[in-house]
């Protein structure tokens, strides 16, 4: 579950368009003006403006496995806060079930029966007296954690580029969907850039750029 704070700046193209006739000399005081010259800065490729716009989320019930790749996109100085292990207690931790465990029963069952395993194995540490931060030390990646997560437009387009990719997990690739979809309700201003920049990287490049190519667009050879 995606929750997009109000601290998220809610008319980005605006706040580009401003940073920009700044540093043009240029009047400030004409929204659709400031839109304009922002989406003449974005499409001519001048990333730089991109960094004005904060973009804070809270990012719930997905795998501390997908965290830790949407962990990976640090450019721009992001920050997060990520719920704690050593504080709250993992005993009933809920778990991501991926598509391939659900394709048989029993690939299903020996997969949930692992997580119960792991389940009850933390309870008899907790009631053995093991501390929850070193009790943590068994849970599985597959275990639903959540993060309050901040990042600047970007850090978040790079990684909307990377991770809509069909290579990319499947897991963070249904999440950064929803980030967009999230996203693009926040405001008109933000479905203009879901729509046109939040798009896998060969609708960035024209072709694919993978070794493992899905067919979605042609290899450049």
């Amino acid at each position: 579950m995606i929750t997009v704070f109000d601290s998220t700046d809610k008319y980005p193209l605006q706040k580009i368009g401003k940073m920009a006739g700044v540093c043009w000399g240029s009047p400030v005081d004409d929204t659709e003006k400031n839109i304009k010259r922002a989406k003449d800065c974005i499409l001519s490729g001048h990333g730089r403006v991109l960094e004005y716009v904060d973009i804070e989320l809270c990012i719930e019930n997905y795998s501390a496995r997908a965290i830790r790749e949407y962990y990976t996109h640090i450019g721009g100085g992001p920050t997060r806060l990520q719920e704690s292990t050593r504080y709250v207690n993992c005993e009933n931790f809920a778990f991501y079930l991926p598509p391939t465990a659900k394709k048989s029963s029993e690939a299903e069952k020996a997969y949930i029966d692992c997580m119960e395993y792991i389940r009850k194995s933390y309870g008899k540490l907790m009631e053995a007296g093991v501390s929850k931060e070193d009790a943590a030390n068994i849970l599985p990646l597959g275990m639903m954690t959540k993060i309050v997560d901040k990042r600047n437009l970007r850090n978040m387009i790079n990684l909307m580029n990377q991770r809509l990719c069909t290579r990319a997990y499947v897991e963070i690739r249904g999440m950064a969907n929803e980030i967009r979809t999230k996203l693009s309700e926040y405001s008109d201003e933000w479905k203009w850039i879901c729509d046109n920049l939040f798009v896998p990287k060969c609708d960035v490049t024209g072709w694919c750029i993978e070794a493992k190519c899905c067919g979605r667009k042609p290899r450049k050879e």
